[in-house]
């Protein structure tokens, strides 16, 4: 009798225990895109409870003894806007089933919060934050300013638009922290941190539909400024060398990969700075990444493959869309053109850009390295500026250029002024003319 008690006993406190589990159900909702949040990773801190939300944003987690508990939430979208893991305080009780509804700081949010203001509606409404630090110590530099550019297009008839160069120059608080506010949701930005006559390199900036974006930055303040190493592999998506593709940093200098997907960068300024990776057929890289100086920082990557056009049944390749506009704007003469025929005939670069109107040379980095210099039409056409230089779509430094022959090029086409070339390649930091180089790789 006595041990029939006791299993009853324990059998009622079991029962009583399985009673007062609950299970927890939720939702989880994307303020900044005005969506439910499919795919979203959660889970109980300090607990082995996790799940992840479907596409109508609900998730449930099963037999949770009542408590109170942190919410944790992650998911890609939230980590490319550099908001990261989110957090939750909720209690579960043994009452009923537990409901939870979970949502992300909304864009009016964030600017409440961060800007210092209510938002307006109106187009340039994104925002862009992080941490500037010392690329040497780490320390946060307080007082540090970042700026950002782009283009706003405005149309003002029914068949013609305007560009209007846009900036903001944040600055950083007491923890090295900037909020810029109010830049572009949709047009590439262009950025760069500065610490006193110090920076890092020129940045690129595209916002995804959250409107939101972190870009942490570090500036190698002097005299700590001992050069970089850049060393990785590269290869395409199919685990082969990207033999022969270029590596180049924008600013500095650029390499080759070597046969095997090997490649070393040598001199690249300590700081952040921009890192693009090009090869024949393949669609192109470009990132940023942070160097500390004297020290060897390492990228591996892999291309995937140039997407072409190719038109319904007929299985032949078509030229990518930058070529096509290329040829486009050569057919209308708007600027002035060298096609792939005319400059096979040059016995180097210098040549094939010699052959353009206008154009005059200044010396480079190098012995043998060289600039572009048109008149600036800031002062009359009196006077010479250095041409904006763009390879393949991207904006670039001329020592990259050095690594090209005649060989490689499909087309050159030069713009004296910045207003008369296409609207993507007006240069929102100079008003000088624009050169822009196509070469064999997007073919």
């Amino acid at each position: 009798m006595k041990r029939a008690a006791l299993l009853a006993g324990l059998l009622a406190v079991f029962t009583t225990a399985l009673e007062s589990q609950q299970v927890v159900r939720g939702t989880v909702y994307d303020s900044l895109l005005g969506a439910p949040m499919r795919g979203a990773d959660l889970w109980l801190r300090g607990t082995n409870w996790r799940a992840r939300s479907d596409s109508t944003g609900r998730f449930s987690f099963d037999s949770v003894p009542p408590g109170r508990y942190t919410l944790l939430l992650s998911h890609p979208g939230l980590d490319s806007a550099g908001l990261y893991t989110l957090a939750l305080p909720f209690a579960v009780t043994a009452a009923d089933t537990a409901r939870v509804k979970v949502g992300t700081p909304s864009l009016a949010t964030l600017w409440e919060r961060r800007c210092g203001q209510e938002m307006t509606t109106r187009v340039d409404s994104a925002i862009v934050f992080g941490v500037v630090q010392d690329a040497a110590t780490g320390a946060h530099l307080q007082g540090a300013g970042v700026l950002l550019q782009w283009l706003r297009i405005t149309q003002t008839d029914p068949v013609n638009v305007a560009t209007q160069p846009r900036s903001i120059t944040a600055r950083t608080d007491s923890t090295g922290t900037y909020y810029a506010c109010g830049v572009s949701r949709d047009m590439k930005l262009s950025l760069r941190g500065y610490a006193g006559a110090d920076s890092t390199g020129l940045l690129d900036l595209l916002l995804g539909r959250r409107a939101v974006g972190r870009q942490d930055l570090l500036i190698a303040l002097a005299p700590a400024r001992k050069p970089a190493v850049l060393r990785g592999n590269a290869q395409t998506d199919e685990h082969t060398p990207l033999f022969s593709g270029r590596v180049s940093v924008r600013e500095g200098p650029s390499t080759v990969v070597d046969a095997d997907g090997g490649y070393t960068v040598h001199g690249v300024a300590p700081g952040t700075q921009w890192v693009t990776v090009q090869a024949i057929g393949r669609t192109p890289l470009g990132q940023a990444v942070d160097f500390h100086q004297g020290d060897t920082t390492s990228l591996d990557v892999a291309l995937p493959p140039l997407a072409v056009m190719l038109p319904a049944v007929r299985v032949v390749g078509q030229p990518t869309r930058q070529l096509q506009a290329f040829d486009e704007r050569r057919r209308l003469g708007i600027g002035y053109f060298r096609g792939e025929e005319e400059l096979q005939g040059t016995g180097s670069l210098r040549g094939a850009l010699g052959t353009l109107p206008t154009v005059q040379f200044a010396r480079g980095v190098g012995n043998s390295d060289f600039v572009v210099m048109l008149p600036n039409p800031s002062v009359g056409g009196r006077g010479y500026c250095t041409a904006t230089l763009y390879i393949d779509g991207f904006l670039s430094d001329y020592q990259q250029l050095q690594t090209y022959r005649p060989a490689d090029l499909v087309g050159v086409e030069m713009y004296p002024r910045a207003t008369s070339a296409p609207i993507q390649f007006q240069s929102v930091a100079t008003g000088c003319g624009v050169l822009l180089i196509w070469t064999k790789y997007l073919k």
